[in-house]
């Protein structure tokens, strides 16, 4: 497992020392920021030089960094969701997310001696993490009981004028990709734009809210309409890829397009695909006029400097060498760029 570790340190620190384009792309990174720390804290059990478990935080910056040496941005904005999560939701379905734990099933040969103990390392090292965060050249944002997916969404559909890309797991988000915002899935390794999501999915992305809320989510204990599958839905429902639909064309369609059994089943679940289509889309988050001033608020604000005298205090005191061989050049290789872009940004306006 060790072994393994240390594979994905070498790959990493290749890609750093390869890059050599000075230049930035002007695009935004919005990180789905709970999304990334739980599958790089189940990925690898890192321990640091003491033998405590920094996998979580380790991960998480190398994994960050990796993608800004990638991609170039000129902002990083990280969102996490706020405590309590989603009232809307909640308040729309009792049973949305229930039964989740945050926790991912790892290695015993990590070391953790029960749930309990993984838990309270997961709530140290997300800690910790965010202090990091907080003086490296990135946006932190997060508002008590709403969702990331809604301000991920509401920043990158509404706020930010420039190309985005969203980083996430999340299959949610494809239904945002469009000739300015792609979706980079990092348990797929792919970097989705509107090609590439009729290819894997059939459907234009503006229209994949349709094929989940038929099909349901497990992962957020939504269900779907049982006996309609994919297949059913690409084969049966083809005008999915004829316009881009809202909920109100969508329900007409399968009155007059469907076969009458496909018709009757999803009219007679009519009030759960409504139910779903309301949990699900985020064209237009149905987030308060009053939210989406505080998030811009945040966003026009927040100032987002990278501290290199602190990161190392930081890093000494966590003892985490193993992970950064040499911390001051993947500082400066990782965040320089943009480090200097929002200074002059800062400075010109």
């Amino acid at each position: 497992m060790h072994s393994r570790y240390a594979e994905l340190l070498n790959e990493v620190n290749k890609e750093h020392n390869e890059v050599k384009d000075e230049s930035l792309n002007d695009n935004v990174l919005i990180i789905d920021g709970l999304n990334q720390f739980i599958r790089v804290f189940g990925a690898v059990p890192a321990l640091n030089d003491d033998g405590e478990h920094c996998g979580g935080v380790t991960g998480f910056l190398l994994s960050t960094a990796a993608t800004i040496r990638r991609l170039k941005p000129t902002r990083v904005v990280i969102v996490f969701d706020g405590k309590g999560g989603s009232n809307r939701r909640k308040s729309m379905y009792k049973g949305y997310k229930e039964g989740r734990t945050g926790l991912t099933k790892i290695n015993r040969l990590a070391g953790y001696e029960d749930l309990e103990d993984q838990s309270e390392s997961m709530r140290k090292q997300f800690a910790r993490l965010i202090e990091y965060l907080q003086i490296l050249p990135i946006s932190l944002t997060y508002i008590d009981y709403v969702e990331a997916d809604d301000i991920m969404a509401y920043l990158a559909n509404h706020y930010f004028k420039k190309n985005v890309t969203i980083i996430s797991s999340d299959k949610d988000f494809l239904q945002l990709v469009n000739h300015r915002i792609k979706v980079w899935a990092p348990t797929k390794k792919k970097m989705y734009d509107e090609e590439l999501v009729m290819k894997d999915y059939g459907v234009k992305p503006q229209n994949l809210v349709f094929y989940r809320m038929i099909e349901g989510d497990k992962s957020d204990n939504i269900e779907g309409v049982r006996g309609v599958g994919p297949k059913t839905i690409l084969n049966k429902m083809t005008f999915l890829n004829d316009e881009v639909l809202e909920l109100d064309t969508f329900i007409s369609k399968i009155k007059t397009e469907c076969d009458d059994k496909l018709s009757q089943k999803l009219i007679e679940n009519v009030t759960t695909l409504e139910m779903n289509y309301n949990l699900m889309q985020l064209k237009d988050p149905e987030i308060s006029s009053s939210i989406k001033s505080k998030v811009r608020e945040i966003m026009d604000e927040q100032e987002a400097t990278l501290d290199i005298p602190e990161f190392k205090k930081m890093f000494m005191y966590d003892k985490l060498y193993t992970a950064f061989s040499n911390v001051d050049s993947w500082l400066r290789n990782s965040f320089s760029l943009l480090d200097g872009f929002l200074k002059n940004h800062s400075n010109a306006s």
